[in-house]
Protein backbone atom coordinates (compact mmCIF):
# COMPACT_ATOMS: atom_id res chain seq x y z
CA UNK A 1 0.00 0.00 0.00
CA UNK A 2 1.39 3.42 -0.87
CA UNK A 3 0.21 7.00 -0.47
CA UNK A 4 0.56 7.42 3.28
CA UNK A 5 3.86 6.11 4.65
CA UNK A 6 6.54 8.77 4.96
CA UNK A 7 9.76 7.77 3.25
CA UNK A 8 11.20 11.14 2.24
CA UNK A 9 13.87 12.38 4.63
CA UNK A 10 15.13 15.96 4.53
CA UNK A 11 18.49 17.04 5.83
CA UNK A 12 18.60 20.17 7.95
CA UNK A 13 20.57 21.94 5.22
CA UNK A 14 18.24 21.04 2.35
CA UNK A 15 16.74 24.24 0.88
CA UNK A 16 13.39 23.47 -0.65
CA UNK A 17 11.62 25.37 -3.40
CA UNK A 18 7.97 26.07 -2.59
CA UNK A 19 5.33 25.94 -5.34
CA UNK A 20 1.59 26.27 -4.76
CA UNK A 21 1.99 25.52 -1.08
CA UNK A 22 4.07 22.39 -1.65
CA UNK A 23 7.77 22.15 -0.86
CA UNK A 24 9.78 20.43 -3.58
CA UNK A 25 12.37 17.81 -2.64
CA UNK A 26 15.75 18.22 -4.30
CA UNK A 27 15.38 14.62 -5.53
CA UNK A 28 13.15 15.93 -8.32
CA UNK A 29 16.06 18.01 -9.64
CA UNK A 30 19.17 16.08 -8.59
CA UNK A 31 18.11 12.52 -9.44
CA UNK A 32 16.36 11.00 -12.40
CA UNK A 33 15.85 8.30 -15.00
CA UNK A 34 17.87 6.89 -17.89
CA UNK A 35 16.84 7.93 -21.40
CA UNK A 36 13.42 6.45 -22.12
CA UNK A 37 12.91 5.44 -18.48
CA UNK A 38 10.49 6.53 -15.80
CA UNK A 39 6.69 6.22 -15.64
CA UNK A 40 6.43 5.88 -19.45
CA UNK A 41 7.82 2.35 -19.04
CA UNK A 42 5.37 1.42 -16.27
CA UNK A 43 5.10 -2.28 -15.39
CA UNK A 44 2.17 -1.90 -12.93
CA UNK A 45 4.33 -3.40 -10.15
CA UNK A 46 3.41 -0.53 -7.86
CA UNK A 47 -0.32 -1.21 -8.30
CA UNK A 48 -0.41 -4.66 -6.75
CA UNK A 49 -0.35 -3.54 -3.13
CA UNK A 50 -3.20 -1.08 -3.50
CA UNK A 51 -3.24 2.57 -2.57
CA UNK A 52 -4.64 4.99 -0.03
CA UNK A 53 -7.31 7.27 -1.46
CA UNK A 54 -9.00 10.39 -0.21
CA UNK A 55 -12.56 9.87 1.01
CA UNK A 56 -13.73 12.12 -1.83
CA UNK A 57 -11.93 9.91 -4.36
CA UNK A 58 -13.65 6.84 -2.92
CA UNK A 59 -17.04 8.48 -3.29
CA UNK A 60 -16.31 9.51 -6.90
CA UNK A 61 -15.34 5.94 -7.76
CA UNK A 62 -18.45 4.53 -6.10
CA UNK A 63 -20.61 7.04 -7.97
CA UNK A 64 -19.31 5.41 -11.18
CA UNK A 65 -19.50 1.83 -9.87
CA UNK A 66 -21.59 0.48 -12.74
CA UNK A 67 -19.19 1.89 -15.32
CA UNK A 68 -16.16 0.54 -13.46
CA UNK A 69 -17.68 -2.95 -13.24
CA UNK A 70 -17.96 -3.08 -17.02
CA UNK A 71 -14.16 -2.94 -17.19
CA UNK A 72 -13.36 -5.61 -14.63
CA UNK A 73 -12.47 -9.22 -15.45
CA UNK A 74 -12.94 -12.50 -13.57
CA UNK A 75 -9.81 -11.92 -11.47
CA UNK A 76 -11.57 -8.96 -9.82
CA UNK A 77 -14.56 -8.59 -7.50
CA UNK A 78 -17.46 -6.52 -8.82
CA UNK A 79 -19.06 -6.10 -5.40
CA UNK A 80 -18.27 -2.48 -4.56
CA UNK A 81 -18.67 -3.22 -0.85
CA UNK A 82 -15.37 -5.10 -1.07
CA UNK A 83 -13.38 -2.50 -3.00
CA UNK A 84 -12.19 -0.45 -0.01
CA UNK A 85 -10.97 -1.24 3.47
CA UNK A 86 -13.62 -0.55 6.14
CA UNK A 87 -11.38 1.54 8.36
CA UNK A 88 -10.75 5.22 7.53
CA UNK A 89 -7.66 7.05 8.77
CA UNK A 90 -6.85 10.68 9.43
CA UNK A 91 -4.03 12.10 7.30
CA UNK A 92 -3.27 15.71 6.53
CA UNK A 93 -1.77 15.06 3.09
CA UNK A 94 -5.24 14.22 1.76
CA UNK A 95 -7.65 17.06 0.81
CA UNK A 96 -10.42 15.88 3.14
CA UNK A 97 -7.98 15.00 5.91
CA UNK A 98 -9.16 11.39 5.75
CA UNK A 99 -8.16 8.41 3.64
CA UNK A 100 -8.93 4.74 3.13
CA UNK A 101 -7.06 1.90 1.43
CA UNK A 102 -8.18 -0.07 -1.58
CA UNK A 103 -8.53 -3.78 -0.92
CA UNK A 104 -5.95 -6.27 -2.14
CA UNK A 105 -7.82 -9.15 -3.80
CA UNK A 106 -6.20 -12.13 -5.54
CA UNK A 107 -2.79 -10.68 -4.73
CA UNK A 108 -3.38 -7.30 -6.33
CA UNK A 109 -5.31 -4.06 -6.01
CA UNK A 110 -9.03 -4.63 -6.53
CA UNK A 111 -8.95 -2.29 -9.53
CA UNK A 112 -6.06 -4.03 -11.32
CA UNK A 113 -7.11 -6.58 -13.95
CA UNK A 114 -5.20 -9.73 -14.90
CA UNK A 115 -3.33 -7.85 -17.66
CA UNK A 116 -2.04 -5.22 -15.24
CA UNK A 117 -4.46 -2.57 -16.48
CA UNK A 118 -6.38 -0.22 -14.20
CA UNK A 119 -10.16 -0.66 -14.46
CA UNK A 120 -10.67 2.91 -13.27
CA UNK A 121 -8.58 4.32 -16.09
CA UNK A 122 -10.15 2.03 -18.68
CA UNK A 123 -13.62 3.02 -17.49
CA UNK A 124 -12.90 6.74 -17.71
CA UNK A 125 -11.41 6.54 -21.20
CA UNK A 126 -14.32 4.43 -22.47
CA UNK A 127 -16.78 7.29 -21.98
CA UNK A 128 -14.52 10.13 -23.08
CA UNK A 129 -13.46 11.30 -19.63
CA UNK A 130 -9.86 12.25 -18.92
CA UNK A 131 -7.88 9.05 -18.37
CA UNK A 132 -7.23 10.00 -14.74
CA UNK A 133 -10.73 11.27 -13.94
CA UNK A 134 -11.47 8.31 -11.63
CA UNK A 135 -7.92 7.34 -10.71
CA UNK A 136 -6.66 8.17 -7.18
CA UNK A 137 -4.02 10.88 -7.01
CA UNK A 138 -1.34 8.71 -5.44
CA UNK A 139 -1.78 6.10 -8.20
CA UNK A 140 -1.21 8.82 -10.76
CA UNK A 141 1.82 10.33 -9.06
CA UNK A 142 3.83 7.25 -8.08
CA UNK A 143 6.84 7.13 -7.67
CA UNK A 144 6.23 10.71 -6.62
CA UNK A 145 4.71 11.10 -3.17
CA UNK A 146 3.44 13.92 -0.97
CA UNK A 147 4.53 13.64 2.65
CA UNK A 148 4.02 16.42 5.17
CA UNK A 149 3.52 18.85 2.31
CA UNK A 150 6.74 17.84 0.53
CA UNK A 151 6.61 16.54 -3.04
CA UNK A 152 9.33 13.92 -3.14
CA UNK A 153 10.31 10.41 -4.18
CA UNK A 154 8.72 7.23 -2.84
CA UNK A 155 11.46 4.59 -2.72
CA UNK A 156 9.09 1.63 -2.25
CA UNK A 157 10.29 -0.03 -5.48
CA UNK A 158 13.76 1.52 -5.73
CA UNK A 159 16.09 -0.99 -7.43
CA UNK A 160 13.17 -3.41 -7.83
CA UNK A 161 11.32 -1.81 -10.73
CA UNK A 162 13.12 0.24 -13.38
CA UNK A 163 10.20 2.58 -13.97
CA UNK A 164 10.14 3.47 -10.26
CA UNK A 165 13.90 3.76 -9.62
CA UNK A 166 16.03 6.89 -9.79
CA UNK A 167 19.74 7.68 -9.42
CA UNK A 168 22.20 10.56 -9.48
CA UNK A 169 23.48 9.27 -12.81
CA UNK A 170 20.59 10.16 -15.11
CA UNK A 171 19.64 11.43 -18.55
CA UNK A 172 16.27 12.89 -17.54
CA UNK A 173 15.75 14.64 -14.19
CA UNK A 174 12.86 13.22 -12.22
CA UNK A 175 10.63 16.25 -12.59
CA UNK A 176 10.89 16.04 -16.40
CA UNK A 177 10.38 12.27 -16.47
CA UNK A 178 7.18 12.81 -14.45
CA UNK A 179 6.06 15.92 -16.31
CA UNK A 180 2.49 14.82 -17.06
CA UNK A 181 1.94 13.71 -13.48
CA UNK A 182 3.31 16.96 -12.03
CA UNK A 183 1.21 19.07 -14.38
CA UNK A 184 -1.82 17.11 -13.16
CA UNK A 185 -0.90 18.02 -9.57
CA UNK A 186 0.44 21.57 -9.95
CA UNK A 187 -1.05 22.80 -13.23
CA UNK A 188 0.94 24.04 -16.20
CA UNK A 189 1.93 27.20 -14.34
CA UNK A 190 3.16 25.17 -11.40
CA UNK A 191 5.22 22.96 -13.67
CA UNK A 192 6.68 26.04 -15.36
CA UNK A 193 7.73 27.23 -11.91
CA UNK A 194 9.48 23.86 -11.43
CA UNK A 195 11.37 24.40 -14.69
CA UNK A 196 12.39 27.88 -13.60
CA UNK A 197 13.61 26.59 -10.24
CA UNK A 198 15.60 23.83 -11.95
CA UNK A 199 17.21 26.27 -14.41
CA UNK A 200 18.08 28.60 -11.56
CA UNK A 201 19.69 25.79 -9.57
CA UNK A 202 21.62 24.67 -12.63
CA UNK A 203 22.89 28.20 -13.25
CA UNK A 204 23.97 28.52 -9.62
CA UNK A 205 25.79 25.17 -9.75
CA UNK A 206 27.58 26.22 -12.94
CA UNK A 207 28.73 29.51 -11.39
CA UNK A 208 30.03 27.68 -8.32
CA UNK A 209 31.86 25.18 -10.54
CA UNK A 210 33.46 27.96 -12.53
CA UNK A 211 34.46 29.77 -9.36
CA UNK A 212 36.02 26.64 -7.85
CA UNK A 213 38.01 25.96 -11.02
CA UNK A 214 39.63 29.41 -10.99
Amino acid sequence: MFGVASRHRMTTTERLVTIKGYRISSDLFQKGFPEGGGPCTCTSDCCHGGVYVDIGERERILAHRDLVKLHMDDSQVNDEAQWFEPQESEHRDFPSGRCVGTQEINGKCTFLDRKGMCSLQKAAVSVGMHKWALKPLYCILFPIEITDGVIGFDDLLQEESGCCSISRDFAVPMFKGCKEELIHLLGQDGYSALEEAYNSLQATALREQQRDSQ
